[in-house]
């Protein structure tokens, strides 16, 4: 199961850089461009040393990982600042961000050494510990980008917002998967242990598509929406949810 997972989600990558090359996605997103053809590159190392010696690829894991995670974390940073490029000099805009992200992140570092995941590497115990971190980081990022696009109208299949969902998707499953161990031991791995493939399967299915159209948006600044009108969406949301509350 594990080769064929493996292989699919070659597949997959493959599938996808090759779309991003066609529509010349490195212009915009080139950190993006990276971690996909990070990820195929890393697909045909896993695929040839679980063949060649599972003990080399065990060796290779982690190593690979931490350029992934990397990758990501540039990835996701360089979508979030294109996407709010009219709002990240707004201090107040800065600070809730900040808040969020700070607020999960504490959280995820108390989750962490309360119930720490059970590995035998020493570098395997500090990379799933910093994952665990920065993934929680990423999930904020991206509901907070969700939620505040929803609030302007915005639509989410801007690429800049596909980058963040669907990184947020693969969030959801390590983290699933993480949680599990940490709250059950073994007890539910038989099922849980694909939460992390399938969240990026769904992450990759919404980049294929997105990716597939020509966008030529990129953020709110381009779509005409600036910080005034993301204002004068949150105070008729406001004014939209006081109604529901005098009616009740």
């Amino acid at each position: 199961m594990a080769i064929f997972i493996s292989v699919l989600n070659l597949l997959v990558n493959l599938w996808l850089l090759i779309i991003v090359y066609r529509q010349a996605v490195r212009k915009q997103l080139p950190w993006f461009v990276s971690y996909i053809a990070w990820e195929v590159l890393a697909g045909l190392e896993a695929f040839i040393t679980r063949l060649i010696d599972r003990r080399l690829h065990d060796a290779l894991y982690w190593w690979v990982e931490t350029i992934e995670i990397a990758l990501i974390v540039a990835a996701v940073r360089e979508s979030f600042l294109r996407l709010f490029r009219g709002f990240t000099k707004k201090p107040g805009f800065r600070w809730s961000v900040w808040i969020v992200i700070a607020g999960v992140v504490i959280y995820a570092g108390w989750m962490a050494i309360a119930a720490p995941p059970v590995q035998h590497n020493k570098l395997g115990i500090f990379e799933v510990d910093a994952e665990f971190l920065f993934r929680w980081a990423i999930l904020a990022i991206a509901f907070f980008s969700t939620i505040l696009g929803l609030l302007a109208g915005e639509s989410p299949e801007t690429r800049e917002d596909a980058v963040i969902i669907g990184f947020g998707a693969a969030s959801a499953g390590f983290l699933a998967y993480v949680i599990s161990v940490s709250l059950w031991g073994s007890k539910y791995t038989f099922l849980t242990k694909f939460a992390p493939p399938v969240g990026y399967f769904v992450a990759a299915g919404w980049w294929i598509w997105v990716f597939s159209h020509p966008v030529a948006k990129f953020g709110f600044k381009e779509l005409g929406m600036g910080p005034e009108d993301i204002a004068k969406a949150f105070r008729r949301s406001r004014e939209f949810l006081g109604g529901l509350v005098k009616e009740k």
